[in-house]
């Protein structure tokens, strides 16, 4: 049965777009400008939908439970019972065994609190906020009040814009589902309060963050002479009025600079009992220097630790966290590891040369707009940045001109010197070797380390590169991996409930901020491990909801299977993949003509899970029906034979699932340029018209439970598209090669002797 609310006389529903509308009692509600503006009106008429909704009782002839109640009693001017309502909340959520129940909702608690004090002492909203924000902040200990300044971070825009949304669904109904009442009712009160609160509370957030921490900001000297800027956190001590008590000091390094994500990361860690440092990159801040991406940021992290050591509130201690950029300064300073660097915790890292600003060699365009973004100014320009139509017509008409990829920004008109100057770096050369560890000098990087990505993370790229690197020359490395369905902003934004199509399971929703703090703590306070780290190697198998565990990436996977590349079966248009080589199959051609640009407006990103396969410029190979279930788990790897009519090409294979109902799930990819296949740091020209081979591992792992029912899908093919670098062939350094290098297409033959191998997970252990 589908309960409904008369809306008559309970609510005005909005047509925003017109500004006003629907009306209760011929009453209208005004839209001040493009936005919602609190109103009398509103208010009654929100109070009026919410007590209609208490006087009717909870669904299903129950009684509301104290979530939704607290909220219905704030719109019906009941402060006093709306507290008690979330302290109830908060108890029972503390008996299911919920973290942090102390903080919980703690902005319509104080918004509750205020509107009491508010008809107590006759005071103004603002005056009543400061002294309620007071009172409740000084019954949280550092930790509770680190999560309460994050639950005030929410945005009332971004609240406004979800009622919006609601009101014009909405307009013009007469009645409306309990549930749909409900979800209303919640999301005005939402907006109401973050409306209300979000301009007070940064004052009060900084009086109280003076109340528990000692913050400097800090300009720290380098042996060459730049300085560094610095944020410092650090506990006031026990009584609020020493600083006497020595810390270990947990320290990011980064070029994203803006002082709102330095202070709360400070802050957090100060909240843990740490000092919190973080310092930004040469010439951010208030550095004076120039700004230079990658190149510096070792020494300079490592100057900062230097200056960490000296001080007396330091017990000598460091620890670095840190996603992406922060990850990537994090193994810049093991490449010189400090005797005072203890632990690191790196996650979606970013490998310099290896899958920043190219992949397999071949580089990608994504990272030319990035360039401006971090330096054009001492913080981020996020005006540059964000102009995707600046960035999409710079890509089409570099692709469609076929000018050299070097000249990118003599189209864009503005100078991108440091672009220009990686791009003198096509080999995994000194330069980019001088900025991480290298070869044996992973050896000497004898500290624990935690690194988290996901399946879904580009810069997975580069933390296994560090992962696989420090195994090799420190086989005992004490270094952890966890990896899940994740993107690469996971550990900040959190684990959605859908990535790219593919629905999360449960067991994989992780708190990865929490367990990296754990994790740390572990390292630094000797408190218990996290218990999902329960080997070197930790996965989570999709479509299996269950974590595996494995002491290396090898490890992951029982057996494998060998997957030829066949030629189409009779009465199918796809190519085969077969068991064992046919001996009779002539070589399969892909024929590509790199100076066509009639595709530019072609869509090349698809969605992880599509209903199309793009197979543009490649062949697609499909596996017979998995008659049963069957777990891939580990880097699929590849032998292909094949002769082409260049001196090189680039070459890209990816792996999908295409389950029973047509969707395809891309597990994994390969990218790589053929003539850097042998050895990254030194180009190797193919020969035109003879037999080549190249032997690679993906760069990607995955683990997926495939349904009984799905075919295993391999795409082979030779990218071209408007975001990333185009290899002729000609032999020329790919940078300087022009449209007019094309020549003749691209005949690719593959040879019957060219195969894929999937790794074989053990399915349900």
């Amino acid at each position: 049965m589908r309960f409904y609310i008369h809306l008559a006389a309970a609510v005005v529903l909005l047509n925003l777009q017109n500004a006003v509308v629907a009306q209760t009692n011929d009453e209208p509600v005004a839209i001040a400008g493009p936005g919602l503006t609190q109103t009398a009106t509103m208010d009654k008429s929100m109070a009026a939908l919410a007590k209609s909704l208490l006087e009717r009782g909870g669904m299903e002839g129950k009684k509301w439970d104290a979530n939704q109640l607290f909220r219905l009693q704030l719109l019906t001017s009941q402060p006093e019972s709306a507290r008690q309502a979330i302290q109830e909340w908060r108890a029972q959520a503390k008996q299911r065994g919920q973290n942090n129940t102390g903080t919980l909702f703690v902005a319509y608690d104080l918004y509750a609190r205020t509107l009491e004090l508010q008809t107590q002492q006759k005071l103004s909203f603002e005056e009543a906020y400061k002294l309620a924000f007071r009172d409740v902040f000084a019954g949280l200990d550092d930790l509770q009040a680190d999560d309460a300044t994050f639950s005030l971070g929410t945005s009332a825009e971004r609240l406004e814009v979800d009622l919006q949304r609601q009101l014009k669904e909405h307009a013009g109904k007469t009645a409306l589902p309990v549930k749909d009442a409900l979800n209303l009712s919640r999301q005005y009160l939402a907006w109401l309060v973050y409306s209300k609160i979000n301009p007070l509370s940064p004052a009060m957030l900084k009086e109280d963050e003076q109340r528990r921490f000692i913050t400097e900001e800090l300009l720290i000297p380098t042996a060459d002479g730049a300085r560094i800027s610095t944020l410092l956190i650090r506990p006031k001590g026990k009584d609020k009025n020493t600083d006497t008590k020595k810390y270990p000091t947990l320290m990011t390094f980064t070029i994203y600079a803006d002082d709102n994500w330095s202070r709360a990361d400070a802050k957090k860690m100060a909240s843990h009992g740490y000092a919190g440092i973080v310092s930004f990159t040469r010439g951010k801040g208030r550095s004076p220097d120039a700004i230079v991406p990658y190149e510096h940021d070792g020494d300079d992290a490592r100057a900062v630790i230097a200056w960490i050591e000296k001080q007396g509130w330091s017990d000598g201690r460091v620890g670095m966290y840190g996603g992406s950029y922060s990850a990537f300064t994090q193994w810049s300073v093991a490449k010189k590891i400090p005797k005072s660097l203890k632990a690191m915790a790196v996650s979606a890292s970013a490998a310099p040369g290896v899958d920043i600003p190219a992949e397999g060699n071949v580089f990608m365009n994504f990272l030319y707009p990035w360039v401006p973004y971090v330096t054009n100014n001492k913080t981020l320009d996020n005006e540059a940045y964000g102009d995707e139509k600046r960035w999409q017509n710079l890509d089409k008409a570099w692709y469609q001109k076929g000018i050299a990829y070097r000249e990118l920004d003599s189209i864009d008109g503005v100078a991108n010197p440091v672009h220009r100057r990686w791009l003198q770096h096509p080999a995994y050369d000194q330069y980019w070797q001088a900025m991480i560890p290298y070869q044996q000098e992973f050896s000497a990087v004898n500290i624990p380390i935690l690194s988290t990505t996901g399946y879904f993370d580009g810069a997975q790229v580069g933390a296994l590169y560090y992962f696989q690197e420090h195994s090799r020359y420190l086989p005992n490395a004490d270094h952890t991996l966890l990896i899940g369905p994740y993107s690469h902003f996971a550990m900040q934004a959190g684990i959605p409930a859908n990535e790219s199509g593919y629905t999360v399971e449960e067991v994989a929703k992780q708190d990865l901020q929490a367990l990296r703090l754990q994790w740390l703590d572990h390292q630094f306070k000797g408190t218990p491990k996290p218990a999902i780290l329960k080997d070197k190697v930790n996965y989570q198998v999709m479509g299996a909801n269950i974590w595996k565990h494995a002491p290396s990436l090898a490890a992951m996977q029982s057996t494998h299977v060998d997957y030829y590349l066949g030629k189409p079966a009779q009465q199918n248009t796809s190519y085969s993949l077969l068991q064992k080589p046919d001996a009779k199959q002539p070589p399969l051609k892909l024929t590509v003509d790199m100076s066509k640009r009639d595709d530019v407006n072609q869509q090349e990103s698809l969605p992880r899970v599509s209903k199309t396969l793009n197979s543009r410029n490649a062949l697609a190979f499909v596996s017979d029906v998995l008659p049963q279930a069957t777990e891939i788990s580990g880097l699929f790897a590849g032998h292909l034979d094949f002769i082409v009519n260049k001196k090189d090409v680039d070459l890209n294979v990816t792996l999908f699932e295409q389950m029973p109902n047509g969707d395809y799930f891309e597990l994994a990819s390969y990218l790589g340029r053929a003539s850097y296949a042998k050895d990254s740091s030194k180009r190797q020209l193919l020969q035109a018209g003879k037999r080549q081979t190249v032997n690679f591992t993906a760069k990607r792992i995955t683990s997926r439970q495939m349904q009984a029912g799905s075919k295993i899908v391999i795409v082979v093919g030779i990218p071209k598209q408007a975001d990333l670098q185009i290899n002729y062939g000609s032999g020329k350094d790919v940078s300087d090669e022009t449209i007019a290098d094309a020549g003749a297409p691209i005949q690719l033959q593959l040879l019957n002797t060219s195969y894929i191998r999937i790794p074989l997970g053990q399915s349900g252990k």
